[in-house]
């Protein structure tokens, strides 16, 4: 039967124009009674069937997520550190400029007056990881899962026991085939523990050449097509570090910074995507100091129950998180005081897609407070 039918009497009647006779006469309905407020509900009936449509249409919201390994605060909001800089054509793009941090990565820090940028502990902005032992496995588990995982411990590709927030919306009938990962570390597999629920995860072929260089080709051609929800998990940030190459870093900095911009720039452009999508980007743990010339490496000094003093980076548990789209304003909530953590970023997912009421978990940290009206 049409939606647009109408009881009349006892009958269904298909047309409103057509009166099957001897029902509204023989009932009463038009003696000594006005037509016009059964018309009047009619028409109140019809513009909100007909309005209907539209809003079942209307595209659903869209999530990136985007991580920078190791990728410190330090550089994000100061630039480069002079003193570690001896290349001079680095020296050039990175060093002799009138502002360090914007020669360095301009998109991302574009997010402070776009979106929600914290961590800057110049200025009384901080953002930590919760776990305790500030190196990747451990991060990326807790950004995930909302929490840190206690039985994490090290970096051993051993399959995540804990459900990650990407694992609970692939799950979903309307987001299968719609979370896509692309991860420049083999070990992303077992932290999403591919075993157990098929999520695709794409990692470099070639494990001896730069992972990133392979991962953004890959994540670019997911774009013709944007998913729902997009992973993009860099690290050549990281792995330059741990080299020692602070060129190399800053220059793989640069390059998530570009891919960044591009991915932003896709999900704008498409008509599907266009003001629906959120921004996530942040880093699974900091690095030590450059004035203890402890920069290329990270950690609280545990490792598989135990404390090893030398393996300790003091300051590596600092990093930063930003986000951009919809209704996400600055977050002036997150002091020295008051940090905000690494584990809030799977409730602020949840909540940028409207499912956090639905997906959301009693142990699982709040939801960054960046969207407007909270």
């Amino acid at each position: 039967m049409s939606q647009f039918a109408i009881l009349v009497g006892d009958r269904v009647c298909a047309d409103p124009g057509k009166r099957h006779h001897g029902n509204l006469l023989h009932r009463g309905y038009t003696q000594g009674m006005s037509m016009r407020p059964l018309i009047f509900a009619l028409a109140a009936l019809l513009a909100t069937l007909s309005a209907a449509p539209t809003r079942a249409q209307e595209p659903p919201p869209s999530l990136i997520l985007v991580t920078i390994d190791g990728y410190r605060w330090e550089e994000l909001f100061r630039g480069a550190d002079p003193t570690l800089v001896v290349d001079p054509a680095y020296r050039a793009r990175y060093v002799d400029v009138p502002d360090r941090a914007r020669a360095l990565t301009p998109f991302l820090l574009s997010l402070a007056q776009d979106g929600a940028l914290i961590g800057n502990r110049d200025a009384n902005s901080c953002a930590r990881v919760a776990n305790d032992f500030w190196f990747s496995y451990p991060g990326y588990a807790e950004m995930l899962a909302g929490r840190p995982n206690p039985r994490v411990r090290y970096n051993a590709a051993v399959p995540n026991d804990d459900v990650t927030v990407l694992e609970r919306l692939a799950r979903r009938p309307e987001f299968q085939g719609q979370v896509s990962v692309f991860a420049e570390w083999e070990t992303m597999r077992a932290i999403l523990n591919e075993e157990r629920n098929g999520l695709p995860v794409f990692t470099p072929p070639d494990i001896e050449a730069p992972h990133d260089p392979q991962i953004i080709p890959a994540a670019r051609a997911a774009l013709a097509d944007p998913p729902r929800v997009l992973y993009v998990a860099l690290g050549d940030t990281d792995n330059r570090a741990h080299e020692g190459e602070y060129e190399g870093y800053l220059a793989a900095a640069s390059d998530a910074d570009n891919f960044l911009r591009e991915i932003w720039e896709a999900y704008q452009t498409n008509p599907r995507t266009a003001g629906r999508t959120t921004m996530i980007v942040t880093a699974d743990h900091g690095r030590g100091r450059a004035e203890d010339d402890r920069w290329t490496g990270h950690g609280s000094g545990r490792w598989r129950g135990m404390v090893v003093p030398g393996l300790r980076h003091a300051g590596s548990d600092a990093i930063f998180i930003a986000a951009r789209g919809p209704n996400v304003i600055n977050a002036d909530a997150y002091t020295m005081e008051n940090c905000a953590t690494l584990g809030q970023v799977a409730g602020t997912i949840l909540a940028a897609l409207g499912l956090l009421g639905e997906e959301g978990q009693p142990d699982m940290a709040s939801p960054l407070q960046v969207f407007a009206g909270e």
